[in-house]
């Protein structure tokens, strides 16, 4: 019941209960580090701390988790889950348990994925003789890897860095799309830039995947890099290539049965990565589909939240896919206990974190995830008489249609994609004609004061004076000569004559104008919508859990200039705006302040055509439409979530039934094998009566069709595990049995701790001022 501080010489030991209390309040609260942890100890003892006490500490910690982790290993050699890959493809029972006779979904499965930059390791190094920091590196070699499969390996990853891409075989390049416009606005789609990162760093943070429920599917360090494509792309080789590999070695068609749905901050930027890079062959067959979350939806244009945004994704649902921020706000508290710790403990720490999380608090929270999301798609459903009486107002009668407009709309965004090549050049050539009409005009006023200064006739008078007179007439006539050079260049491209060139009033002259004008126009657009979206990141930052007093104030200052900076734009954006024929809608300060989604200017940037008479373009229309769109979605939401709910039933059932055979059937030979089989099982069958009935709280719903009843009965698991022929039919009964009494047992208990729960939600609720 101790473990030793050392191999060798142990003076003294430590409880494996007390090792094992740290750890569990550790995986709680990851910002307990073990010198507090110790303090604590010592001083509830009467015990003077000593500095040696944290280094023992550790030692024994490391030990724990070293036999924590090799009897682990053993219980699933037992259960006979050591094929590879297996709790990648096993980990989320509502999105992987497949049961038979279900119907297939058009998305199979959704997944989140993006960096995180708060997990970083600090990299040790000597000094410099000149005072730097960036010496050699002072690293205890150290050949442990830690993370276990949680975690890709660099090799691995490296991989898919670009030039890298050669080496995979029947692999050929294909050239690079046309920019997308979303590029700009994201400095993580740069990696020019993200390359560079800060060299006293070893490893810049972590790259990591997740269902939707929240279960962790895979991590990768992002060593001295920041986040770039290789991880994106290596992530989903790594999980599309486990479900191909497992189809085929449980006799499966290969062709997949709905899309694989991906969930990217950046979506629209690795569209043409992934159909250049090796994988795109592979994505195909298990048809990739990039999405992009709501809470960064606002942030790209009109263009990308018609083809990649939840809300016009057929089969996503009600689902907004930031599962990653979430887990980070979580996990942002091991930063300051791992960014110090060599490479094998931060892996080591981080993956029995995402274990601990996934076991304990994800899957806990799996039928509270699910019942809030039917209650919320049920009380979307119900506001559909009213959406149908607002379609019929509008004269909108045709559902069909409604849903027709979004094709139209994507249509006329990428028809103005580019402007047209004559129209760039009509542009320039009309800025050339008056840039050469503006200096022609200032040289023949240098002229005129020229010749004053040589008559003698100026008021000013001396060598100096009639010099720069001089100088001034010999620069314009340079620059005259230039701007007659560029204008004939531009003549020859147009097919104009000499004797056709544009005068000011002319016809040609007015379109050119009007071209300008826009372009001027559209620029003005442009930096009013940056300051727009720096003002909406900046207020969404305003009240994050753990942004401190002053951080705030800094903001808040921050934010009363960005206003005035914002008002300045305004009113140059109405002045230009005004200049087009005909005028353009001019913008109150009220209505930028209220813009929440930035496809709110992608309507007032018309050129060639006018939007303005479109159906689709009109605001009473547009929100008619995505009251449509939520309840569609919704609709798919219940659908999907029937079929969880039915997964999730079947895995409880089956789970607890063959984890209980097994323990059973090694019980007489090795007891103690048999009761971490038993703990093992226990780890999530403890939340199973709470889910059992919350799931059947949802029938009770307003709005709950009776007919989805069915889908609350266990059925029958593809993935089903069975124990053989060494397992007697007397000594199965008999643990079914103990089980049955075990779950009568924790009943009372569990809806006593269910009330407490609902108190305390009810309790913090109010706390919060959130209605419930």
């Amino acid at each position: 019941g101790f473990l030793p501080f050392n191999p060798l010489l142990n003076h003294s030991l430590v409880s494996l209960q007390t090792v094992e209390l740290y750890h569990h309040l550790f995986m709680r609260c990851p910002r307990l580090g073990v010198q507090p942890f110790l303090r604590g100890l010592c001083d509830l003892q009467g015990v003077r701390f000593k500095n040696n006490f944290g280094v023992q500490f550790s030692s024994a910690y490391d030990l724990y988790i070293r036999l924590t982790e090799s009897v682990r290993l053993r219980v699933l050699i037992s259960l006979d889950r050591t094929t590879p890959n297996w709790r990648l493809l096993n980990t989320c029972p509502p999105c992987q348990y497949e049961v038979e006779g279900e119907e297939p979904q058009p998305i199979r499965m959704m997944l989140a994925v993006d960096g995180n930059n708060s997990l970083k390791r600090f990299e040790r190094r000597e000094r410099r003789d000149d005072g730097t920091l960036l010496g050699p590196s002072r690293e205890r070699p150290d050949v442990r890897i830690g993370g276990g499969d949680y975690f890709l390996q660099p090799s691995q990853v490296d991989l898919w860095d670009e030039p890298n891409w050669g080496k995979w075989v029947d692999w050929s390049p294909l050239e690079k799309a046309d920019r997308n416009a979303c590029t700009d606005r994201w400095s993580n789609l740069n990696e020019a830039k993200t390359a560079k990162s800060f060299g006293s760093f070893d490893v810049n943070g972590i790259f990591a995947g997740f269902c939707r429920h929240s279960f962790v599917l895979a991590f990768s360090d992002m060593i001295k890099t920041g986040e770039q494509s290789k991880y994106l792309l290596s992530l989903l080789y790594h999980f599309m290539s486990a479900c191909r590999d497992d189809r085929k070695r449980r006799g499966f068609s290969e062709e997949t049965m709905g899309s694989l749905g991906v969930g990217y901050d950046i979506a629209c930027g690795m569209v043409d990565k992934i159909a250049r890079s090796p994988l795109r062959q592979l994505a195909k067959d298990e048809r990739l589909q990039m999405l992009i979350g709501l809470l960064h939806g606002y942030a790209h244009n009109r263009l990308c939240q018609l083809t990649f945004l939840m809300l016009y994704i057929y089969g996503a649902g009600i689902e907004d896919l930031e599962v990653c921020e979430r887990f980070f706000s979580h996990s942002n508290a091991l930063a300051s206990v791992t960014r110090y710790m060599s490479k094998f403990r931060r892996r080591q720490t981080i993956s029995s974190y995402a274990y601990h999380r996934d076991n304990f608090e994800t899957y806990a929270n799996l039928s509270k995830f699910i019942h809030s999301n039917y209650r919320q798609a049920l009380r979307i459903i119900s506001r559909s008489q009213e959406t149908a009486r607002t379609l019929r107002e509008l004269g909108l009668l045709d559902a069909g249609k409604v849903i027709g407009f979004i094709d139209e709309e994507r249509s006329y965004l990428e028809s103005r994609n580019s402007v047209p090549e004559p129209d760039v050049l009509a542009s320039s050539y009309y800025r050339a004609l008056v840039k050469l009409s503006d200096c022609r005009e200032k040289l023949r006023r240098a002229r005129r004061t020229f010749k004053l200064y040589e008559m003698g006739e100026s008021c000013v008078e001396g060598e100096e004076s009639l010099y720069l007179s001089e100088r001034q007439m010999v620069n314009e006539l340079e620059l005259e000569a230039k701007l007659l050079v560029d204008v004939q260049c531009l003549e020859e491209r147009l097919g104009i004559r000499v004797d056709q060139r544009w005068c000011k009033g002319s016809e040609d002259w007015r379109k050119a104008e009007e071209l300008v004008a826009m372009s001027i126009y559209q620029k003005s657009l442009d930096k009013l919508e940056g300051l727009i979206v720096a003002r909406i990141f900046e207020l969404s930052r305003m009240n994050i859990s753990g942004t401190g007093y002053k951080m705030r104030q800094h903001i808040g200052h921050a934010m009363q200039k960005r206003s005035t900076t914002i008002r300045s734009a305004l009113e140059k954006y109405n002045e230009a705006a005004a200049k087009l024929t005909p005028p353009r809608k001019l913008l109150h300060w009220d209505d930028v302040m209220n813009y929440t989604y930035l496809s709110e200017f992608d309507f007032l940037r018309d050129t060639r055509s006018d939007v303005c008479d479109k159906t689709w373009a009109k605001p009473a229309v547009r929100e008619a439409m995505s009251e449509l769109f939520k309840l569609i979605r919704a609709e798919e939401e219940i659908n999907r979530l029937n079929m969880e709910i039915k997964r999730l039933i079947t895995y409880m059932k089956e789970e607890e039934e063959y984890v209980s055979l097994v323990a059973t059937s090694v019980q007489e030979t090795n007891p103690s094998l048999a009761y971490q089989i038993r703990r093992y099982r226990d780890e999530r069958r403890r939340y199973n009566v709470t889910h059992r009935r919350r799931l059947d709280s949802i029938r009770k719903l307003p709005g709950f069709t009776p007919t989805n009843a069915r889908y609350f009965h266990a059925g029958v698991g593809l993935r089903r595990q069975s124990v053989h022929n060494h397992i007697e039919e007397g000594m199965v009964a008999e643990d079914n049995e103990d089980h049955e009494d075990d779950q009568e047992d924790d009943s009372d208990g569990d809806d006593q701790e269910s009330e407490l729960d609902d108190r305390a939600e009810a309790a913090l609720a109010v706390a919060n001022d959130n209605g419930l």
